[in-house]
């Protein structure tokens, strides 16, 4: 919205810099994106009378004119001829600058006569985008030699203020004019409502009719007689130019220039155009249509909210008027619109119609029940002043404004919210400066909130006015204890360190939709998962009881774009049915594809293998250190390369590769491993805190042992049983080998394992080494029946 300066100090008389009235309103709510200057360009344009005009002795379009200026004459070769002896013109001399051309005016030679500046249409002078004849100033009562600029205020600078959506009473001069009054503490004057009226009574000529007043609760109607069709004052179009407007006719620009002062968007219908004096707001017929203003025939819906005279539709409620009423050369009677339509209706329709206007913004914001009277009154006496013209007596109308509201704010309630003291006194002074009427009670101050503030229906909404007019910077800024400790619950910052964790080890994060289709479920034979009543897809109708088919899906997609190493994990919630529903927390990854990139990357892709591994640095990580591998799974894994994983002993997770004609039916290419955990799970696995040493001081002694176990024997039962007899010694166990087949027997294999051992205070000798061994052979031959192979 922009707002003229000037016309705001007609309401508020401030004579505050423009720059500092600006940071000083912004601080208080009206927010003040900048200071524009439009016309600035401008610079040198006098007024001059015109003495003669004659044709150009060498083109038949142009003429010369003599004009003259207060203190001399000259002569301008001009393109146009609308102006004659005696007329008052825009001359901008050598020297003058315009906002159209980028360099000062000189004295220049057109067709061989010399041309000192120029005359100035409209357009030149950035008033309008007339640009069809030479600018009259017959009726502006300017005299000759007068700078234009300053004569029609055109040096005031501009607001650009952002109206935020709550605050449509910012859409008017006056309203804004209110808030530079309170902020100032100037005097508010009030917008000049006199209207010189005749004996006739509009009442009497015009009827209205409210068939839709959950729509439309308040309508009236001015009627002038005996209009004429001509331009408004130039004062009266810099300022709709200034404000973002065009200039048309004295009519429709009365209009639009008292709605832009008060805020009440107006209409003006040819009333000789209507099909007989009555006016009737009611709903659209389904399918029913109108052309409106901008040519376009549109079709309207039963919810849509219509103006029409006694046999069809003539406007759109609050949006845009139609062609069959509208103002033209002939028009001379008029039927002047001010009503209160509904936000939610006018909302509903101009998007439905793609149809966005000046009133339409207005009306979906909030206008002032209580200023239709006023709107029109002001707008009546302007048409009547720039377009001539009678006002009829009073209003033709129907319908009635809303009850005014009473909104209670406690003064300790404020205090304790600001964090400095309210006194009631203080508070009752601040809603006095903005217009509001109070009643100050024991315990708290009641404010009638009046019709232009749709914004105040709550206590905090008063307090929030109380600190915006005394200064936001009276609130400290340190913050009040709280009772609260702060800080995330401990499951969601364990979930936290899940996602780090898992982030670190190379994986990358997906966050998949939290719903499953029937073929998900089916997966595992889920039966207890929890139908959604209203899907955003109808194929996936349920809530996701597991990770792994998000998982499995997200791998999919990113090998149909192309994506070859896959890495993903996802941490969220799976859901049960039970009594009533039970939520599950859990973590789980994905990995598909070449195990390693480039030219010096193992030439194999990711198994199970890979994701246990991965699986034991995330656990890892988090500190989680009592876990083992328990039984192998069914479906959809491959019974021979999987796990459930337990934690102290309990099952609390997945791990393995999908089973291959499981990932051929979900169209994923190769071997795919997953692996999933509860987080509750893992909170029970912790072992506590992470204790860490320094680093070594002291060499290891390495022994490589090789032992031959049955085939049925896991190999982590194997490095359990290394750990353990180990002992304080073992510093590290890393199995590097697996061998089956050539001399070994039938039903076994051969494990070999890398082992250091270590001691903190000492070298170790061979020979305490060598008994480490010895402990740990004897205890493998014991405990799983293993021999030893090499050592």
């Amino acid at each position: 919205m922009r707002i003229p300066l000037a016309w705001v100090r007609e309401f508020a008389p401030t004579d505050m810099e423009a720059e500092a009235l600006a940071e000083l309103i912004t601080r208080r709510g009206v927010k003040v994106e900048g200071v524009l200057r439009p016309w600035d360009g401008l610079e040198g344009v006098i007024v001059a009378r015109v003495l003669d005009v004659r044709d150009h002795p060498n083109s038949e379009k142009l003429c010369l004119s003599r004009i003259a200026y207060g203190s001399g004459e000259s002569e301008v070769v001009v393109g146009v001829r609308n102006m004659a002896a005696g007329d008052l013109v825009p001359w901008a001399p050598p020297g003058a600058r315009v906002p159209v051309l980028d360099e000062a005016l000189a004295v220049r030679a057109v067709r061989g006569v010399d041309s000192h500046g120029m005359l100035c249409s409209p357009r030149e002078l950035a008033l309008s985008q007339d640009h069809g004849g030479i600018l009259l100033l017959n009726d502006e009562g300017i005299e000759v030699g007068t700078d234009l600029k300053s004569a029609l205020g055109l040096g005031e600078p501009v607001f650009d203020i952002e109206v935020e959506p709550n605050r449509p009473d910012f859409l008017s001069i006056y309203g804004v004019a209110r808030e530079v009054a309170a902020a100032t503490g100037v005097p508010l004057a009030q917008p000049d409502l006199s209207v010189a009226e005749t004996a006739e009574e509009a009442a009497g000529v015009a009827t209205i009719r409210l068939d839709a007043p959950d729509g439309c609760p308040r309508y009236l109607a001015r009627v002038l007689r005996g209009v004429g069709h001509r331009p408004s004052p130039l004062r009266a179009q810099a300022r709709l130019t200034a404000c973002g407007m065009r200039p048309i006719e004295a009519i429709v620009d009365a209009t639009n220039y008292a709605m832009l002062e008060l805020g009440q968007p107006l209409h003006g219908f040819d009333l000789d155009r209507l099909a007989g004096p009555g006016i009737a707001v009611r709903r659209a017929l389904e399918g029913e249509r109108l052309v409106t203003l901008d040519d376009v025939e549109r079709t309207f819906a039963s919810s849509d909210l219509l103006i029409c005279d006694v046999e069809e539709p003539v406007a759109i409620a609050g949006i845009m008027g139609g062609r069959t009423s509208e103002m033209s050369a002939s028009t001379s009677s008029v039927l002047l619109e001010s009503a209160y339509f509904t936000r939610g209706g006018v909302l509903m329709t101009a998007r439905r119609l793609a149809l966005h206007t000046e009133a339409s913004h207005r009306f979906e914001r909030g206008t002032d029940p209580e200023g239709l009277e006023a709107g029109a009154a002001r707008c009546a006496s302007l048409i009547a002043a720039w377009a001539g013209g009678e006002v009829l007596t009073g209003v033709a109308g129907a319908g009635q404004a809303p009850v005014r509201r009473w909104v209670s704010m406690r003064p300790s309630r404020a205090t304790a919210l600001l964090g400095y003291p309210v006194a009631p006194a203080d508070a009752d002074d601040v809603f006095r400066v903005l217009g509001m009427r109070t009643r100050i009670a024991a315990e708290a101050i009641d404010v009638e909130v009046p019709g232009y503030r749709t914004d105040i229906e709550h206590e905090v909404d008063l307090i929030e006015e109380v600190v915006r007019i005394e200064g936001y910077d009276r609130v400290g800024s340190r913050l009040p204890r709280s009772v609260h400790p702060g800080g995330l619950p401990e499951p969601y910052a364990f979930a936290r360190r899940a996602k780090d964790a898992m982030l670190r080890v190379g994986l990358r994060e997906i966050r998949p939709a939290p719903f499953s289709s029937a073929e998900d479920l089916a997966l595992f034979d889920d039966r207890d998962a929890i139908r959604v009543a209203n899907p955003l897809r109808a194929e996936e109708g349920f809530l996701r009881a597991r990770l792994t088919p998000g998982l499995l899906h997200a791998v999919a997609s990113n090998q149909a774009r192309g994506v070859d190493r896959i890495a993903i994990f996802e941490v969220g919630t799976t859901f049960r049915l039970a009594a009533p529903f039970e939520e599950h927390r859990k973590a789980g990854f994905a990995l598909a594809g070449p195990a390693g990139d480039g030219w010096a990357g193992e030439r194999r892709s990711f198994d199970v293998l890979d994701a246990r591994g991965t699986l034991e640095a995330v656990l890892g990580e988090l500190g989680v250190l009592d876990w083992s591998l328990g039984d192998p799974l069914g479906p959809p894994f491959h019974p021979g390369r999987s796990a459930s994983v337990l934690f102290g002993g309990t099952p609390g997770g997945v791990l393995g590769e999908i089973h291959p004609r499981v990932a051929e039916r979900l169209e994923i290419g190769g071997r795919v491993a997953v692996a999933v955990v509860g987080l509750a799970s893992l909170r029970r696995g912790m072992g506590g805190s992470l204790v860490t040493g320094a680093v070594p001081r002291f060499p290891p002694v390495r022994r490589d042992l090789a032992f031959i176990v049955g085939e049925d024997v896991p190999a982590g039962t194997v490095a359990a049983a290394i750990r353990d007899a180990g002992g304080d010694l073992l510093a590290s166990s890393t199995l590097f080998d697996v061998f089956r087949g050539g001399s070994l027997p039938a039903g076994s294999k051969s494990l070999a394992y890398a082992l250091e051992f270590r001691a903190a205070e000492r070298t170790l000798t061979d020979d305490e080494a060598q008994a480490a061994v010895d402990t740990i052979v004897e205890r493998l031959r014991s405990d799983v029946g293993a021999e030893l192979r090499a050592g």
